[in-house]
């Protein structure tokens, strides 16, 4: 019983069992939401453009620049409605490890870490002065896991998870991101 366990297992993690490059550019979109401490929930979407390199036939490394809009909603302080929008521009490493999964189409997870500027605009009305407007940003540490699964040999689907913490308006800030994406390889 055991021997047939065994066999399985090593030609799943076999080199030979996935034959598929997947290195070399691409570039993708992304939508989904952030929760944030200030507020729940507020729509998310981003642009990436990375490149992967293969390390062995299972491992790759991708190297990612992306550029996301985390919220644009309104949060309460007190009786105040306070608006914002806030962006992040991050450069991320993402080694992927990459298995066959349902009809032999190949997916991977991968871990994401790297480095995150957070720009933050807030618009709020201040008594007797009407509104008033405020812009601060910080240099942050990004990171969070992905999943993805190719569709055709040059399209990726993906689902992510990330998270950031800002030091804004003297206040720390977290953002947890939450969403689906779709990446086309060149």
């Amino acid at each position: 019983m055991k021997t047939p366990i065994a066999l399985l297992l090593a030609a799943l993690l076999s080199t030979s069992a996935f034959a598929s490059s997947v290195s070399g550019p691409y570039v993708g979109l992304k939508l989904g939401f952030t929760d944030y401490s200030k507020a729940t929930l507020p729509g998310q979407y981003g642009l990436t453009a990375g490149y992967a390199f293969d390390i062995t036939p299972r491992v790759t490394l991708g190297m990612e620049l992306n550029a996301t809009e985390l919220g644009d909603s309104i949060f309460f302080k007190g009786f105040t409605a306070i608006d914002y929008k806030t962006y992040s521009y991050s450069a991320v490493l993402k080694p992927k490890y990459h298995f066959m999964a349902l009809g032999n189409q190949p997916a991977y997870v991968a871990a994401v870490v790297g480095v995150s500027r957070v720009e933050e605009s807030r618009e709020y009305y201040v008594r007797g002065e009407g509104y008033r407007k405020d812009r601060d940003q910080d240099t942050t540490g990004i990171y969070g896991f992905e999943v993805g699964r190719e569709v055709t040999p040059n399209l990726d689907i993906v689902g992510y998870f990330n998270y950031q913490k800002a030091d804004l308006f003297g206040e720390d800030n977290y953002y947890r991101s939450y969403g689906f994406g779709i990446n086309y390889r060149f």
